[in-house]
């Protein structure tokens, strides 16, 4: 396949040494990139961020390209994160002559580094970025329902940019080993059904997570809580080795005890004043899925 831009095209490029504190630098990142987005000639960003990170913006012209690289705020991000996050960096201006391009067929980048799974009804998997407007309609549309046991959330919460955040957060979780939150989505994926996120993730002498989940409401009592769990407990017992599965919901929460109960979570115990859910702090019941 040919380049996806007339060459020839331009890049500039960062990268950085070791990051201090990645959480604060990869927000403003995403803030760069979005202004970035918003510059005249701007075709893309390549970003991988693990301890150091390389971010690359791709301009139409040469012009362009060094337009960015002096941009005010680029600059400003780049003294600033000198300050906070590491302690050097490069800055390059590059020429793209020839670039090949080759892809994949759908079906087989599904057997890819994020999970797909078929489930009875639905597709259980780590969201793509493409599906961000399935997360903000299942928030929004859930919000009201699913307030009584969540913690409070701020608006910003519910917009669009959070959702895609999350989104990216969830997939660099996963290819950290971190967490994994695999959402069960209809057969067409056209609607997100419910949400699991297996979180904590401990190896070692451990081998456990902690689970949590939600469900649409007009999804209730129809089994979709079981179908998401059973096959999402599956995937990360085999695949990800996982062996223990903490779990635990509030005492009046008959719904999410069942669910659990069904699925074979055994009662370990209470705690109290457990999380603080929607403003309340609230006792739960402790329970586990042993798969030892």
């Amino acid at each position: 396949m040919e380049s996806r831009y007339p060459t020839p095209y331009f890049a500039v490029n960062v990268t950085t040494s070791t990051l201090m504190d990645d959480v604060m630098f990869r927000v403003m990142a995403e803030k760069i990139i979005e202004l970035a987005s918003e510059q005249a000639g701007y075709l893309d960003t390549e970003w991988v961020v693990e301890e150091c990170s390389s971010m690359t913006f791709y301009w139409h012209t040469k012009d362009q390209a060094q337009a960015w690289m002096n941009h005010t705020m680029m600059q400003r991000t780049l003294s600033i994160g000198q300050q906070c996050w590491f302690d050097r960096y490069s800055l390059k201006l590059m020429e793209v002559h020839k670039e090949k391009v080759a892809v994949t067929s759908s079906d087989k980048r599904r057997e890819g580094r994020f999970p797909y799974l078929k489930t009875a009804r639905g597709v259980l998997k780590v969201l793509d970025l493409e599906d961000m407007p399935l997360l903000h309609a299942y928030v929004n549309e859930q919000r009201d329902f699913l307030a009584p046991w969540e913690p409070q959330r701020h608006e910003d919460y519910y917009s669009e940019q959070t959702c895609l955040l999350r989104i990216k957060e969830m997939r660099r979780d996963f290819l950290e080993d971190k967490s994994c939150v695999l959402c069960l989505l209809n057969a067409d994926e056209t609607r997100m059904l419910a949400y699991s996120n297996y979180s904590q993730l401990v190896r070692g002498i451990s081998q456990s997570c902690f689970l949590g989940y939600s469900l649409a409401q007009d999804c209730q009592g129809q089994g979709y809580m079981h179908e998401c769990l059973d096959a999402g407990i599956k995937f990360v017992s085999d695949v990800l080795n996982i062996d223990r599965i903490q779990a635990c919901y509030m005492p009046r929460n008959q719904r999410s005890a069942a669910v659990l109960e069904r699925l074979g979570f055994e009662r370990e115990g209470m705690a109290r004043d457990y999380l603080k859910i929607n403003g309340v702090w609230e006792d739960h019941i402790l329970t586990a899925l042993i798969l030892r």
